[in-house]
């Protein structure tokens, strides 16, 4: 009899030809995933949201992380509160990470953008609503291990399905850690599939060499890591029509029309869609009474 000595197997070796045994497979084993993969009815089940036009282009698919991204003050968090509380509104169950705004503050504007009011007067129907919204109490920093751990607890204990993150650099700021924001990267793509949640990362555009804003950044603009629009499934670009708020504003002063009326407020740009087909950009409106933003300057604006 012979005995097999620990040290002498090269366990990992064996392990890993177990594991490729397993996953390695003929094409004809995924017949019905495909079958079910080409059905319309069964691609298009994913939330999206439905007051806009990313309604018929983009979905928010479980298991998946969207970048949110634009310069400073270009209205990523508006945009991204008008998703979250659309989204809840269709009762998947929301986490808001707001680290830089109170909650007070934050259903503050979701209720006007909800209401399609300045002030909104039904408050309790907006708090039916939004039952499944959640928000994390806490303003200012918090480590990338804290922000994981906030995710898990929303998913595993809550049964989270969409969290927002606001914002990347209040997590993981400092822009010469690469690594640490490579591998917080890494963490959130990771939680995200390991839960079957979808993560938003708010996250920022570097200032133009010029500083020029004028014009939308894509997805190579994003302030630090590559690694934010290598790995995440969807990247969406924020621009807000600076140039036709300063016209806006000396129009309003002078009493007269603006020149710029028919320029769209805000753009947004789908620079990546790993799980989708459509890539491109779209212009929005502002509605300024209720801070929602729409298709045109036509678009009506009442409560959900």
């Amino acid at each position: 009899m012979e005995l097999l000595k620990p040290d002498s197997i090269n366990f990992a070796e064996y392990e890993w030809q177990t594991d490729c045994k397993a996953k390695v497979r003929p094409a004809a084993d995924f017949a019905e995933q495909l079958a079910a993969e080409l059905e319309p009815a069964q691609r298009d089940t994913a939330p999206t949201v439905f007051s806009f036009k990313l309604r018929r282009v983009l979905r928010f698919r479980s298991g998946e992380v969207t970048a949110w991204a634009g310069y400073s003050g270009h209205r990523k968090s508006m945009v991204t509160g008008q998703v979250a509380v659309e989204l809840a509104h269709q009762r998947q169950r929301v986490l808001v990470i707001s680290l830089e705004m109170s909650p007070a503050k934050t259903l503050a504007r979701m209720a006007r953008q909800f209401t399609g009011q300045a002030i909104p007067r039904d408050l309790a129907r907006f708090h039916n609503c939004t039952r499944d919204l959640f928000l994390f109490d806490h303003s200012g920093r918090i480590t990338p291990a804290q922000c994981i751990a906030v995710c898990n607890y929303f998913a595993q204990e809550l049964a989270g399905s969409q969290v927002f993150i606001d914002s990347f650099m209040m997590v993981c700021g400092s822009e010469e850690s690469m690594d640490d924001q490579k591998q917080m990267t890494t963490d959130l793509v990771r939680m995200a599939q390991d839960t079957g949640m979808h993560v938003h990362l708010v996250a920022h555009c570097r200032k133009p060499s010029t500083g020029d804003e004028a014009k939308a950044p894509g997805k190579h603009d994003l302030r630090g890591t590559a690694a934010i629009t290598d790995q995440c499934s969807n990247v969406v670009t924020v621009w807000a029509n600076k140039p036709k708020q300063d016209a806006t504003r000396e129009a309003e002063a002078k009493g007269v029309m603006c020149s710029k009326w028919d320029e769209p407020d805000a753009e947004l740009t789908v620079c990546k869609q790993r799980n989708g087909e459509f890539e491109g950009r779209l212009k929005l409106w502002l509605d300024r009474q209720s801070l929602r933003f729409v298709d045109n300057q036509e678009s009506e604006v009442t409560t959900w």
